[in-house]
């Protein structure tokens, strides 16, 4: 077992449950310290199994083989270097950080995973080899879309994500459109050289809607919209996948189902999954990354998206906000 702790997650956060009870479905990492808040009142609430800390420089001292940052953006990078300079394994949530040059001029010497989880469902994966097989023939189109609609809830303006000290400029586009690029070139195996972008804001001080035309290395297009404006959105990531020879579909509300279609062939809409059934794929999936994650901090052959991953994010972020409607390189 990989002797781990965590940074953040505590106080009510979403995602540190998912990554904990992720991690110990794994089977590859035991928790034995964390910092599940900066706030005393909170970290000394939290019961996670564990010893906890509201100062997680506690944990750099702590004998840990990996730990997991779930923290504002902001706080990513300065956690990051000094867990690796302490000989830590990282594994970061998405976007790195705030902007490309907190993180453009370094590198860590330790193994480091960054958490676009959607890239370790098992339809994705299959999408991945089918698409490395040939199965589709020459790829052609690449489009993905991901509505929602989670800064049209109350207290939307409120805390680290509605403001661009902490979280960075990106807003939509570190929320969703990270994965999403992440998504395109971890299943068809090729780059986004250019970009072209239209980023709007409605309702916060940050993107909150962007569309973007994608022209990869090997001759293909593509086009991603993402949004959190969408009333009703939810879950709603798709991705298609268009050669010369047949295409492949796949939607986050039905995980488990990937379609591959030929001409003339009728594409029915896909089931959404029951809600249990969709929290039960959404860990599963995420336990998929902390098993690769596990490979990764022991020097194995792993998917785990890697520390140049984030970057890339980060670079995606800052061309899109760059591009005002004309193409600019990636």
């Amino acid at each position: 077992m990989i002797r781990w702790g965590m940074v953040g997650g505590g106080g009510g956060a979403k995602i540190g449950p998912v990554h904990l009870a992720a991690a110990r479905q794994s089977g590859a990492f035991e928790l034995v310290r964390a910092a599940p808040s900066s706030r005393p009142e909170v970290a000394a609430t939290t019961d996670w199994g564990c010893p906890v800390t509201s100062d997680w420089r506690e944990l750099l001292s702590a004998g840990l083989e990996a730990v997991s940052i779930v923290t504002p953006n902001h706080l990513h990078m300065e956690m990051a270097r000094a867990f690796d300079a302490a000989g830590v394994a990282v594994i970061c949530d998405k976007p790195l950080a705030r902007t490309l040059a907190e993180v453009a001029d370094w590198a860590p010497a330790r193994p480091f995973v960054v958490t676009y989880n959607y890239s370790a469902y098992p339809a994705v994966r299959e999408a991945r080899r089918l698409v490395a097989e040939g199965a589709l023939g020459e790829l052609q189109l690449v489009r993905i879309g991901w509505a929602q609609d989670g800064r049209l809830k109350p207290g939307a303006a409120e805390g680290w994500r509605a403001d661009p000290l902490r979280s960075g400029p990106g807003g939509t586009l570190g929320d969703l459109g990270t994965h999403c690029i992440h998504l395109a070139e971890f299943v068809t195996g090729d780059r986004v050289i250019e970009l072209n972008a239209e980023v709007s804001g409605f309702h916060l001080p940050l993107p909150t809607d962007a569309t973007t035309l994608w022209r990869f290395a090997g001759g293909a297009r593509g086009s991603l919209w993402v949004s959190q404006v969408v009333p009703g959105g939810g879950k709603g990531l798709e991705m298609w996948l268009a050669g010369s020879r047949r295409s492949l579909r796949w939607r986050l509300d039905s995980p488990e189902e990937l379609q591959l279609l030929e001409v003339a062939e009728f594409v029915g809409a896909a089931q959404a999954v029951p809600m249990e059934r969709w929290d039960a794929c959404f860990t599963d999936a995420f336990a998929g990354l902390y098993a690769e994650a596990a490979r990764a901090v022991r020097g194995e052959a792993s998917l785990a998206p890697g520390y140049a991953d984030g970057v890339r994010g980060m670079r995606f972020i800052e061309a899109a906000l760059a591009s005002r409607g004309a193409w600019v390189g990636l």
